[in-house]
């Protein structure tokens, strides 16, 4: 398999570099790009490592305390705007928040309410339709009553 001597060697270098390292570039809100390129391996060993050490919940919690760390610079962006250029910074602003709501739903997501519909039209019909039956039935028959 023409991949397989690559990510073996990438595996060995991440094992040498150890998932504290990784973590840590994880909670410093690189992406898996970033850190694939900064480690020059491939993102199927970054993933396979992952995998292999259950670093998944790890990575979860390093994500939502840089989602923490880029709502904090958010602020220090909107404190440092830029009187020149203040759609550059609007912008910085919004990405950072887009990636923070992504990384910690919890805390950064918008809340969904739940939709209500309302057809007037229906409930109107619905009632003209009960009036019907109602109007519909015999009143000089007595209903019997079963004892």
């Amino acid at each position: 398999m023409a991949g397989t001597p690559k990510k073996k060697s990438d595996l060995e270098l991440l094992n040498k570099i150890g998932e504290d390292t990784i973590v840590a570039m994880f909670e410093d809100g690189k992406s898996i790009a970033d850190i694939c390129i900064a480690l020059g391996i491939g993102k199927r060993a970054l993933d396979v490592f992952i995998d292999e050490n259950d670093l998944s919940p790890k990575i979860t919690r390093a994500r939502a305390h840089a989602a923490d760390l880029m709502a904090v610079e958010t602020v220090q962006i909107a404190d440092q705007l830029d009187e020149d250029h203040p759609s550059k910074a609007a912008l910085r602003i919004k990405t950072r928040q887009w990636i923070a709501e992504r990384w910690d739903q919890k805390t950064y997501g918008l809340q969904k309410a739940q939709q209500i519909n309302i057809n007037i039209q229906d409930l109107r019909m619905n009632a003209l339709r009960h009036v019907e039956v109602v109007e519909d039935l015999p009143t000089d028959v007595t209903p019997k009553l079963s004892t």
